[in-house]
């Protein structure tokens, strides 16, 4: 079924790259950190709710905190 949907790639492209994460696991794991974080920061626009880009606490409504 595989081969159906991807032809031969998986045949042909896997045995290598499953031996390049055997031989360089901490270069794999530091890609797909990056690939993630970059994926994060790309999708979640963290400074747009924020005029300075930092965090945004809120509006301070709400929170008990006296008049």
């Amino acid at each position: 079924m595989l081969e159906l949907l991807f032809g031969s790639t998986l045949v042909n492209w896997g045995p290598p790259i499953l031996a390049y994460v055997q031989q360089n696991p901490w270069r794999v794991f530091s890609a797909i950190l990056v690939a993630v974080l970059l994926i994060d920061w790309m999708v979640n626009d963290r400074s747009s709710g924020s005029c300075d880009g930092g965090l945004d606490f809120g509006s301070g409504d709400g929170d008990g905190g006296g008049d």
